[in-house]
């Protein structure tokens, strides 16, 4: 029997192939996911000549139906998105398992209706990149000079190919799920409906926080559901949304938040903490009762995840701290590989000579190449200063080192002589001394690496770390971890506020994810600290896993704006408006689009 099948994304191309011929069907025994391997596959598939009607079937004015027509709660679902970044699809994907739950035998397929005027993916990628560049695009593009300027650009170059590939497709219902894919497509419903009366209901699902690209609202639209505050009144500034058409529900995250959110329950509770022990044992971490941090740097593991891992270690070990730090690395193999081979405690013995360096604690450092300890100037004051300030921008010259300070400072040294009363023979001895112990510590291991040596008689702590690949039960960890240190990305934001988890944000997209780190600073469930500060982030772990007042401050206003059921919520919402329309076309004996697509 005929399938509406599951597509990882249609091209224009792959459409035009859809629509060729009268009434081209797609017959496979095959689950609707293996369909589509490739594009061999989808050109063989849409080359199956079409069965011919029956009399009877022409005589009633019915054509060949998709799904199931004993199956009337069964829908064809239209996602609209592009992959730009892993928010979007994973929305959709969301989205769909949804519509699958609660109406058995409805199927989707994900279009981006762009691909073939502009090339967003490639764009995105670039751009993401380099965040300077980006900050530029979008504070250029999110403006209402541009915007008019792209929706009669669009209008013309694309509104009348996305309407034929609506047609073409014949869903019930259509969901965008990004910025670029709401004017038109509403439009070309529009249109569809005024060509052929058979109305097809078309949704927007905003997949951003704290700031959302003007784009985003177009008010043609049945509902626009949207996840903030922030977002709802953007929505009405900037695209006269009526407030009857906003619905603030949270951002569709994957089904298996909602299952370990009912489960975990509260997070700070005796039954949540047994809970979470329970999915420490399944996902066999060496230890169950250990503060554990979750380390993320988006799908494709990017980010200075390698320095904040070290710092992380060494900060929890300098204060005594038994714990796990779980690191996903995503796509990067390199960084999981670097992780299982690293000498932790070659990095302690780093990581702690740096961060002594950092904090001011050696008045001396001589470990430039081809410099004589005895010949370099000691680093005190605004020496000092100047090497933090290249350390935390992750650049050290061997330049800095040298100098006596800033120009004004290295003059007044200068004039006053290259010794002044204050550094008499007693302080020059004083400062040899600390030097020479510093030099002692670098090239004595067992004397660097011990407690004594690095806290006095205080215990160090006990640290593993777990580099992780690409995972698939994300939110399981996400419920094993005390601390998700992350980037700001709405998606990850949202599930980890579902199962309260509180969050370390460590960089963010300019323009697009600011608005994010703000909606977690407003609703005080996590800080922001650069990732060029690495020492700052492994601090505020390391207060919030000692402050336990303050962690269930966190962690409660994490659930307080979790949503884990956001996806089931639109879903439902959507689904119930579909059928009712579903309802009045059928009863208004419209004919089915796709019919009037072929004779265009």
């Amino acid at each position: 029997s005929p399938c509406y099948v599951n597509v990882p994304f249609l091209r224009f191309a792959d459409v035009k192939q859809l629509s060729h011929g009268t009434r081209t069907k797609i017959f496979s025994s095959q689950p609707p996911q293996a369909l589509f391997e490739n594009n061999t596959m989808l050109e063989s598939l849409t080359r199956v000549k079409p069965k011919k009607k029956t009399k009877s079937a022409e005589k009633e004015g019915q054509s060949f139906s998709m799904l199931d027509p004993e199956n009337k709660t069964a829908m064809k679902i239209l996602f609209l998105s592009s992959d730009t970044g892993g928010g979007h699809r994973a929305s959709c994907e969301s989205l769909a398992k949804q519509f699958q739950l609660l109406y058995p035998g409805s199927s989707y397929i994900l279009l981006d209706t762009i691909d073939g005027y502009f090339p967003m993916p490639k764009t995105y990628k670039h751009l993401s990149a380099h965040p300077t560049q980006w900050k530029l695009f979008y504070e250029v593009t999110n403006s209402r000079a541009f915007e008019m300027i792209a929706d009669a650009n669009m209008k013309l170059m694309s509104e009348r190919g996305t309407r034929k590939k609506l047609m073409a497709l014949d869903p019930d219902v259509v969901v965008s799920v990004h910025p670029m894919m709401t004017n038109v497509p509403q439009l070309s419903c529009a249109k569809i409906s005024q060509q052929t009366g058979k109305h097809i209901p078309i949704f927007t699902v905003v997949t951003d926080l704290g700031s959302g690209h003007c784009l985003w609202f177009a008010n043609g639209m049945e509902k626009m559901f949207v996840g903030s505050d922030q977002i709802c009144e953007l929505a009405k500034k900037r695209g006269n949304v009526p407030e009857e058409k906003l619905v603030k529900i949270g951002l569709p995250i994957r089904h298996d938040f909602a299952i370990q959110a009912e489960k975990l329950g509260d997070r700070i509770s005796i039954e949540g903490k047994l809970y979470q022990e329970t999915i420490r044992k399944s996902l066999d971490l060496p230890y169950f009762d250990r503060p554990t941090l979750l380390v993320m740097g988006g799908g494709e593991g990017i980010g200075s995840l390698s320095v904040i891992v070290d710092t992380l270690y060494m900060e929890l070990v300098m204060n005594g701290i038994d714990a796990i730090i779980l690191v996903v690395c995503g796509r990067n193999e390199k960084l999981k590989k670097s992780l299982d081979e690293r000498d932790w405690e070659e990095v302690l013995h780093i990581q702690s000579e740096l961060k002594a360096v950092k904090d001011g604690k050696f008045t001396s450092m001589c470990t430039t190449p081809n410099f004589s300890p005895t010949a370099a100037a000691c680093i005190d004051g605004s020496m000092t200063h100047s090497l933090r300030k290249i350390l935390s921008s992750g650049s050290i010259r061997s330049s800095a080192l040298i100098g006596l300070g800033t120009g004004a400072e290295a003059e007044k040294s200068k004039s006053q002589g290259d010794l002044q009363d204050d550094r008499s023979e007693g302080k020059i001895e004083e400062f040899q001394e600390v030097e020479e112990e510093a030099e002692e510590r670098i090239s004595n291991d067992e004397s660097s690496r011990s407690s004594e040596s690095l806290m006095g008689n205080d215990p160090l702590g006990d640290v593993v770390v777990i580099g992780l690949g690409f995972v698939n039960n994300i939110s399981e960890y996400m419920v094993a971890a005390d601390i998700l240190v992350t980037k700001a990305g709405p998606g990850t934001i949202s599930e980890a506020a579902s199962v309260s988890l509180p969050v370390l944000l460590t960089s963010f997209l300019p323009g697009q994810e600011e608005g994010n780190v703000d909606y977690v600073l407003k609703n005080d469930f996590g800080t922001y600290v650069s990732d060029s500060d690495p020492s700052g982030i492994a601090e505020v772990a390391v207060t919030w896993l000692r402050n336990e007042d303050k962690y269930q401050v966190l962690s409660r206003n994490a659930k307080a704006k979790g949503a884990p059921n956001a996806a089931r919520d639109i879903a439902e919402a959507i689904g119930e408006s579909t059928l009712r329309w579903k309802e009045i076309n059928e009863e208004n004996g419209k004919v089915s689009i796709s019919d009037i697509s072929n004779k265009d």
